[in-house]
């Protein structure tokens, strides 16, 4: 199967809490590019063989491709018509964990585009989980973003989501041996860890190191990193603030996770974070 778009429709994921939302509102910045927050429901598309999943999806991108050239207007989790930099900015006043602030399915598309501008689409577990598809497919242009695995683990317990818990639904589904291997893990924070590596083992199976964004470089670079998605990308220069570190990380929790990172020798993720880049954010203040 072929696609005369196949490098312009793009497919983004990555862990959750990785920066995925923030790179979609960033290369909406860019002339002639838009990104879709979550515009799908993956649990609909579950009972789809492999064919017939690939093949509603490249049909799925050029229905938003000819909704936005006609109408302006696109599917897309969205806020104030928009996609955020952050969904889950709100903060719940009872339990202290950060709240989605999403409030809408579209968003308005108000720049002129050429006939062939780049369209990408974001969604981390499900995408993850049928990646090997997706590239085989040769339909689309895979990128993933990753993060430093502390603060991801620390940001998942903060969020009202099924990562808080070590699962990732949108993923099991078409997963059933990650579902099975994860129902399996009683603890919690195992689960997590698990689950966590689950994603990097992916990235660094399937993708070439060019298309794993680190969201470090992202904030480091003013956004200039995301140019291998969109070229145009390479003049901003935007004022973007790490946040690896945030007061809502429980000092005790973040102590007990950085051990359980750190007794995982041959986990995918030391191929990306070194111990001392975990390490020291463990003792940044």
């Amino acid at each position: 199967m072929q696609n005369n778009f196949s490098q312009k429709n793009i497919i983004l994921t990555g862990i959750p809490r990785s920066g995925t939302t923030l790179t979609c509102y960033l290369l909406n910045k860019l002339p002639n590019c838009v990104a879709l927050h979550e515009p799908l429901v993956p649990f609909e598309l579950v009972e789809k063989d492999k064919e017939s999943l690939i093949d509603f999806l490249v049909q799925f991108f050029k229905k938003q491709r000819s909704e936005i050239i006609q109408t302006g207007q696109a599917r897309s989790k969205s806020f104030g018509g928009r996609v955020p930099d952050n969904p889950l900015a709100g903060l719940d006043s009872n339990t202290g964990k950060r709240i989605r602030i999403l409030d809408g399915r579209s968003i308005q598309i108000n720049k002129p585009l050429n006939p062939d501008f780049s369209l990408v689409i974001k969604q981390p577990a499900f995408f993850t989980s049928i990646l090997k598809d997706l590239i085989d497919s040769n339909c689309f242009n895979c990128f993933a973003v990753v993060r430093n695995p502390l603060s991801v683990l620390l940001s998942w317990n903060t969020v009202e989501m099924p990562v808080s818990q070590g699962r990732a639904p949108a993923a099991e589904a078409f997963d059933l041996e990650l579902s099975k291997t994860l129902q399996a893990i009683p603890n919690i924070y195992d689960r997590q860890v698990y689950l966590l590596n689950w994603f990097f083992e992916r990235y660094l199976e399937l993708l070439p190191r060019n298309h794993i964004l680190m969201y470090e470089q992202t904030i480091s670079t003013g956004g200039k990193s995301l140019s291998i998605i969109q070229e145009s990308a390479s003049g901003f220069s935007e004022t973007l603030a790490s946040k690896n570190s945030n007061p809502l990380y429980n000092e005790d929790l973040k102590a007990l996770l950085l051990s359980k990172l750190l007794s995982k020798k041959d986990a995918a993720f030391w191929s990306f974070y070194s111990q001392a880049d975990i390490s020291n954010l463990a003792v940044t203040n």
